[in-house]
């Protein structure tokens, strides 16, 4: 039976009277020792205060002189707000109404932070729990809090703290503090001298992103983190803790943690601490967001044709799947240009649409002529959902401008448009492919930007393409149909409507016993069609069949010599097709590949006729990572065949004689070289060399073209060389000069520095072109890319 120190008290009072009536001790076992003046209490020991506190261990030794009780093991002390205090050792006064801890003490507050600590005071006289000792706090949400000492007022329901507090969140967010209150209550922390760690991979658009916030202080809570005078970068950090890429320095910051804001007071931009933007108020999605209304990055532009700008595009997202930019552009001394792109994507399909409209020229020239200009460009993309396998897609194209020049002298440029285009497409095409079937169906109208075309319009209406394998045998070989139903309408008044079909059969290879490998080939095509106003073609409807017999063969030689593998072989083509064929007024050159085919035209509206005989080899050398390749064929034709294009040299008996080139000394040098020699084996039609080397950190891209007689009229050589400097920085050249005119066609020079967080860059590039109204330019333009939020653009400065 449990005894009461009221009886104790009792016994004792007339040695105790300033105690007697302050506590009230319960336990199992109690011993008195007369002469110490001390009380031992054993097995479930309960200590009542007049505050209201509870303290429970398995021993108290109470001091009748001092007013101490000395605790020890599986100490449990209950306040009256409901702290709880755990430890193994610890002393009670009663004169002070303080608990005090000895070694590892845990503390568990009315509002569930957890406090891990050492020798711990609980005042109920001043109502704080104090330590000078490292603690770890944790809160319910599995927030962490180091500290070098701490007070917690418990009436206040705060945390207080002076000295090295860390602070890790339960995303993996750290910040340092010196001093911090931390209201339990409220859920909600002040800190000076901050420094805040965004560890958050949501909040890292880059795998080496080190987000951070340096600020004089700041209050954090469930919805808002406020920062005064504060320094934010997402940059990594440099070595010898230079100054980061980028920064962005406000007097106050301020992070909506609901709808995943930034905002700015007085933002000054800097770029390895310099400043080069300021704005009053800026906000900006946190990087966690993918898409967000807002305005964007805007930039600076300068135009010889259109003078100094500004372009400020506002993007908004109207829904989960769909989405609006504006991206205007406001001239100083011309009237702006309206941008605008949509965005849509539906179950399985996706529009996009872009459009433009400006008032033109406010000041009108003989070459800059008055009057409105607008585009309109869009996109519809449908995929369906088919069986077995099957794939089908629905495109549908509307290109449209009303000036020529438009696209390029504003330079409208997105996902639909580019400003480089001489050629716009309106079309529908659809579109099914099977294991062994493929159907399509289109229709086009194309319109040219060039200038000196009488009839710039050309229609397709419609064209149909059907590739079937009608079978597939061991012995027999393959046989392939392919039909192709084409209408055509250009230059006003031409019209063309044919209606082929081809028959390909490529029969089984034969394993001859020397080596020799062969097989017979044939294709047969009907060719049926209408046209008017064609000079090439009849007047009435026409019906056409051409057939051509093949047979190819090819002996297979290899040799190894110094571990390397030396292959050989010599092959032959034998064509024949009875008939004569039309006049063809397009061709292609020939080369070493086109020479063995069947079918040597690009025309499925002809055929070549007569009899012609292919021969040529590939020799290949393959040894380690050094690979050569080289191709040579030559055609021999029974007689001139004049009808033939002469681009193609098989309007001669013996063509050109047609090589390709290929070696790769190694992994860091390539070399290309394709030619064509004219019959006589002396002159050179086409030279094309072109070589790859990549000596790292530098690489050279050098290439010289040349075409002569019937291939063409042009030689040129272009060069680029890029220079990389460790893995950040990026230099480049590049040009191509005409060497018939003897002029240079452009010059692009650039360097380009990137890092995890930004990407800056300067171009210098020369154009050589005179487009009526459009003059050429020069221009240096200045780049900076800043990650995640877009790029600065400085003005090009032209001549």
């Amino acid at each position: 039976m449990k005894n009461k120190l009221l009886i104790l008290l009792f016994a004792i009072f007339i040695c105790l009277p300033a105690f007697a009536e302050s506590i009230l001790i319960e336990s199992k076992n109690i011993t008195v020792d007369k002469s110490k003046k001390t009380s031992i209490f054993e097995n479930e020991v309960t200590v009542k205060t007049e505050n209201g506190d509870i303290i429970k261990s398995n021993f108290a030794e109470y001091n009748k002189s001092t007013g101490l009780i000395i605790l020890k093991k599986n100490i449990s002390a209950t306040d009256s707000q409901n702290n709880i205090i755990e430890t193994e050792n610890a002393e009670y006064s009663e004169k002070d109404k303080t608990l005090k801890t000895f070694g590892s003490t845990v503390i568990t507050t009315s509002e569930k932070y957890v406090i891990t600590g050492q020798d711990i005071i609980l005042n109920n006289k001043k109502n704080f729990i104090r330590s000078n000792k490292k603690t770890l706090i944790k809160d319910m949400d599995g927030n962490e809090i180091s500290l070098d000492n701490f007070e917690y007022q418990k009436d206040q329901n705060i945390f207080k703290s002076i000295s090295k507090i860390k602070i890790i969140d339960k995303t993996g967010n750290k910040y340092e503090f010196s001093q911090i209150y931390i209201d339990t209550k409220k859920k909600e922390i002040l800190g000076t001298d901050t420094k805040a760690f965004l560890n958050d991979a949501s909040f890292k658009p880059n795998i080496k992103n080190k987000p951070r916030v340096f600020s004089n202080s700041i209050r954090i809570n469930k919805d808002k983190s406020l920062f005064n005078k504060s320094i934010f970068t997402l940059c990594d950090y440099r070595e010898n803790d230079k100054c980061p890429p980028w920064t962005i320095q406000a007097s106050k910051m301020l992070h909506n943690n609901k709808n995943k804001t930034i905002y700015y007071d007085n933002a000054v931009i800097k770029v390895y601490d310099i400043p080069i933007f300021y704005i009053p108020k800026l906000s900006h999605p946190d990087p966690t967001v993918d898409r967000r209304t807002g305005f964007l990055t805007p930039s600076f532009l300068d135009t010889k044709n259109l003078g100094s700008g500004l372009t400020i595009p506002y993007f908004w997202a109207l829904s989960a799947d769909k989405n609006f930019t504006l991206k205007n552009k406001l001239f100083v001394n011309e009237n702006p240009l309206f941008l605008g792109e949509y965005h849509q994507a539906f179950k399985n399909s996706n529009f996009l649409a872009d459009f433009g409209y400006t008032e033109g020229y406010k000041k009108q020239t003989s070459s800059k002529k008055s009057g409105e200009k607008s585009h309109f460009f869009s996109k519809f993309v449908k995929n369906f959902d088919a069986k077995n396998g099957a794939k089908q897609t629905l495109n549908l194209s509307i290109q449209d401008v009303s000036n020529d020049k438009y696209l390029k002298l504003y330079r409208v440029e997105s996902n639909l448009v580019d400003y480089n285009t001489s050629t716009l497409e309106n079309s529908l095409n659809f579109f099914h492919e099977d294991e062994d079937i493929f159907f399509g169906f289109s229709t086009s109208m194309y319109e040219t930007l060039k200038e000196n075309y009488n009839d710039k319009y050309e229609y397709i209406i419609p064209e149909i393409t059907l590739d079937k394998n009608l079978f597939s045998d061991e012995r027999l070989g393959n046989l392939d149909l392919q039909t192709n139903y084409k209408a055509r309408k250009y230059d006003t008044n031409k019209f063309t409507n044919f209606f082929v079909n081809d028959l390909d059969w490529d029969f089984k290879e034969i394993n001859h016993k020397n080596g020799l490998k062969s097989k017979v080939l044939g294709h047969v095509r009907n060719i049926n069609y209408e046209t008017k106003n064609v000079d090439l073609y009849k007047n009435d409807s026409t019906a056409e069949i051409y057939g051509a017999f093949g047979y190819f063969a090819e002996l297979g030689l290899e040799k190894i010599k110094s571990n390397a593998v030396h292959s050989l072989k010599p092959k032959m083509l034998i064509r024949y097709s009875p008939g004569g064929m039309r006049k063809e007024n397009s061709g292609s050159k020939l080369d070493p590949i086109s020479a063995f085919r069947m079918d040597r035209l690009d025309n499925l509206n002809n055929f070549e006729t007569g009899l012609s005989g292919t021969v040529g080899f590939d020799y290949s050398i393959k040894k380690n990572e050094k690979d050569f390749d080289f191709s040579v064929a030559q055609i021999i034709n029974e007689k001139e065949n004049k009808k033939m294009h002469s681009k193609t040299s098989l309007d001669e008996k013996l063509s050109d004689l047609v090589g390709a080139t290929t070696y790769e000394l190694s992994e860091n040098i390539d070399l290309k070289y394709n030619f064509s020699i004219d019959q006589n084996y002396s002159d050179f039609n086409y030279n094309e060399v072109s070589t790859a080397l990549n000596f790292d950190p530098i690489k050279f891209d050098f290439s010289y073209l040349m075409e002569n007689k019937h291939i063409g009229d042009q030689e040129y050589f272009k060069t680029k060389i890029d220079l990389e400097k460790s893995n950040n920085g990026l230099f480049s050249f590049e040009t191509k000069r005409n060497l018939v005119s003897s002029s240079a066609e452009f010059y692009n020079l650039s360097y380009e520095y990137l890092n995890d967080c930004l990407r800056a860059g300067i171009v210098y590039r020369r154009e050589f072109y005179n487009d009526s109204e459009l003059e050429p330019e020069n221009s240096l333009m200045f780049k900076i890319t800043l990650s995640p939020f877009g790029k600065v653009n400085s003005p090009s400065f032209s001549q």
